[in-house]
Order: structure tokens, then C-alpha cells, then sequence
């Protein structure tokens, strides 16, 4: 097995781990954000859809963040792509559950998770490690 494809396998393994985890946490913000919404009554409705936006491009900048820290290396590539499959997922379960067409929202929610896909890969490259002082 040649090093190239060692490589792909590795950058394979941590998209697949950004992105499960970024929609683990999606999940997870949105059971939170229910809850809020149940407990406080009074909040637009127009407000829930930039809410949600918000939630999943956080998701997907975390999700990116950790594949990044795994690979190690081309974090604008790998945060692209953690971005784009979480969109996918996303505008799949959409789509099966809802007969509206593509709109505004859409497109910001896609430029949005494409961003935050994009700004988690370059912080997960970038960041520091840990001083071990021996």
C-alpha cells in the first residue's frame, strides 16, 4: 500500500468522524433548542429557521475542527468537505420532509456551513499544541 493511498484513507476516516460528529451535535443543540423553545413562549417564528442556521453551521465549524485535528494537514480542503456532506445530509432530510422548493434560506444555509466547514478545517490545522515541559 503506497503512502498516497494511506493518506486518502487517513483524510477519509477523519471526514467521516467530522461529520458524524457534527451531526451528533446538531442533534444535540436542537433537543436543547426545543426545550428553550418550549419553556419560553413568545418567540417569532421567523426566528427559529436563522437559529437553526446558526446551530448547524456550528456544528459543522466543530465537526471540521476535529477532522482537522486529526489529519494534521490541508484543512481548507477537509473542512470544505465536511461542510459540503453535512449540507447534503441536511438538504436530504429537508427535502424528505418538506415540499418547499429551493429558497433565501437555503442558500444562506449552504454559504453558511461551506464558511463555518471551511474556518473549523483552517483553526484545526492552526492550532497550537500543547507545551509539555519535561
Amino acid at each position: 500500500m503506497s503512502e498516497f493511498d494511506r493518506d486518502k484513507g487517513r483524510i477519509a476516516k477523519a471526514v467521516l468522524i467530522g461529520v458524524l460528529s457534527s451531526v451528533v451535535l446538531a442533534v444535540l443543540l436542537t433537543c436543547l433548542f426545543s426545550v428553550m423553545l418550549h419553556m419560553m413562549s413568545g418567540i417569532p417564528y421567523d426566528v427559529i429557521d436563522y437559529v437553526m442556521v446558526a446551530i448547524e453551521g456550528f456544528s459543522v465549524l466543530i465537526g471540521a475542527y476535529i477532522a482537522c485535528v486529526i489529519v494534521k494537514s490541508k484543512g481548507l480542503i477537509i473542512g470544505a468537505l465536511c461542510g459540503a456532506i453535512s449540507l447534503l445530509i441536511v438538504f436530504a432530510v429537508g427535502m424528505s420532509m418538506s415540499k418547499n422548493n429551493i429558497g433565501l434560506l437555503t442558500i444562506i444555509r449552504s454559504i453558511v456551513m461551506l464558511l463555518c466547514g471551511v474556518i473549523g478545517g483552517i483553526m484545526g490545522v492552526n492550532r497550537k499544541e500543547k507545551v509539555r515541559i519535561k
